[in-house]
């Protein structure tokens, strides 16, 4: 079957997610997960605490590590895909499971990520906020209109046809929400996050994030994988520099769409790990495809 394999980011965290995988894979979410950050899946989902899992430095692990054992049964079930591709930290389980880097690996990198994008952010007053748009040519040329005029917006998501993620000070984004019609918005719906990322705010954490990139084994990854910096396939050459600037550039996510709906063609969409967000994405983008998630094994079985 030609399919595209798609997985979630922060934000998508729900307690208790991959409970149902802990027996099947208990030698990534618990051995090798406590071999590389020194706790596990299990402690997190027995501690029943909805406040950890918003934590960036719990989250983003647990999303990848759980993401990534769903990816694997999925394509036990039905077959290699033609071309993965993540949102932000998703990313990241579509290199592991394409074979750019392993698992433990990945880890790694993603500890080093989110402590140092949240040390970036604190005491920043920036946010994020989501930008529905019925007409995305004109909001764009709005928010360059306000950035003139020393309201600063920058675009940190490109999701779909409809909608942008942007970032800035608390003050700018509160103006936004007021007046949504200065960027020629329907809706503006503020985000609960720590802070701006995908902005010159978090360009600090990229240091650290090359060093540890410096150390791991990259090799020639064996499924297509297309990137959030610049919506092309990476490679073994340019995988470092794609994943170095996706912390301070705009996630390209609806152009890795059309990118990979012009070039590979997939009968089928999979969002695969917690939540359904990038199936809503590829939905408003284009709507004529299959589309399934997969965020349990139930959901792999029908």
């Amino acid at each position: 079957m030609n399919w595209v394999g798609m997985f979630p980011g922060q934000g998508s965290q729900e307690l208790g997610m991959g409970e149902e995988l802990l027996s099947t894979h208990k030698d990534l979410l618990v051995d090798t997960f406590k071999e590389s950050l020194g706790w596990s899946i299990d402690e997190i989902i027995n501690s029943n605490d909805p406040e950890e899992i918003k934590k960036t430095n719990i989250a983003q692990p647990y999303i990848f590590a759980i993401s990534y054992c769903y990816g694997l049964e999925t394509i036990k079930k039905i077959g290699e895909p033609s071309a993965l591709i993540g949102h932000s930290l998703g990313e990241y389980t579509a290199l592991a499971l394409s074979g750019y880097f392993n698992y433990s690996d990945a880890l790694k990198v993603i500890a080093v990520r989110g402590e140092e994008m949240q040390k970036a952010v604190e005491g920043s007053n920036t946010g994020m906020a989501a930008v529905l748009t019925s007409d995305m040519e004109k909001t764009l040329e709005e928010i360059n209109n306000l950035n003139s005029q020393d309201i600063e917006i920058w675009i940190s998501n490109y999701n779909d046809a409809s909608q942008i993620v942007v970032s800035g000070n608390t003050e700018d984004l509160e103006f936004i929400k007021l007046n949504p019609k200065s960027i020629n918005s329907k809706r503006i719906i503020p985000l609960e996050v720590a802070g701006a990322f995908h902005s010159k705010v978090v360009s600090s954490a990229k240091d650290a994030v090359e060093k540890t990139l410096e150390e791991i084994e990259i090799k020639e990854g064996d499924i297509p994988v297309y990137m959030n910096f610049n919506a092309t396939k990476t490679s073994k050459e340019t995988i470092k520099h794609s994943l170095i600037n996706q912390i301070d550039n705009s996630v390209k996510f609806y152009d890795q769409i059309l990118n990979i709906e012009n070039e590979v063609k997939p009968d089928l969409w999979c969002h695969i790990g917690p939540g359904n967000v990038t199936a809503g994405m590829v939905r408003k983008s284009i709507s004529s495809k299959e589309i399934r998630t997969i965020n349990s094994l139930e959901s792999l079985a029908s």
